[in-house]
């Protein structure tokens, strides 16, 4: 039978090891996502990427769900679950509107280009 309290104490046991794989893991898969996308690879292979991506967010969330429930209430209570739904909602993004985001980052390569060059002139 599955024991949510097991789950939920080992959980908070592993707090630390469970975060450092889950955070790098979001951030990563989100930055495939968006890099694929900037590539212009198909939108079967970046829906499939978003698709990954959405189970350690959920993960995440999850997590932070059993330091809550026994009143835990801190900063990385906060900021991990806001980074789950930046994260999400990123994903989202992405693949709803694959156009608009090869333009917004074709917009933001050249000026950061423009900037750069500007920077190394001086």
């Amino acid at each position: 039978m599955l024991d949510l309290n097991s789950i939920a104490e080992f959980s908070r046991c592993h707090c630390i090891g469970i975060c450092a794989f889950l955070v790098p893991a979001n951030l990563g898969l989100a930055n495939a996502t968006i890099l694929l996308t900037a590539f212009n690879r198909s939108p079967q292979l970046i829906a499939n990427v978003a698709r990954i991506s959405i189970v350690p967010a959920l993960i995440l969330l999850l997590h932070v769900a059993t330091w809550w429930s026994i009143g835990v209430v801190m900063l990385p209570t906060f900021i991990l679950p806001t980074l789950a739904i930046i994260c999400l909602a990123t994903q989202a993004y992405v693949v709803s509107n694959p156009n608009r985001t090869r333009r917004l980052l074709q917009i933001i390569s050249k000026f950061s280009s423009a900037k750069y060059r500007q920077f190394v002139a001086n």
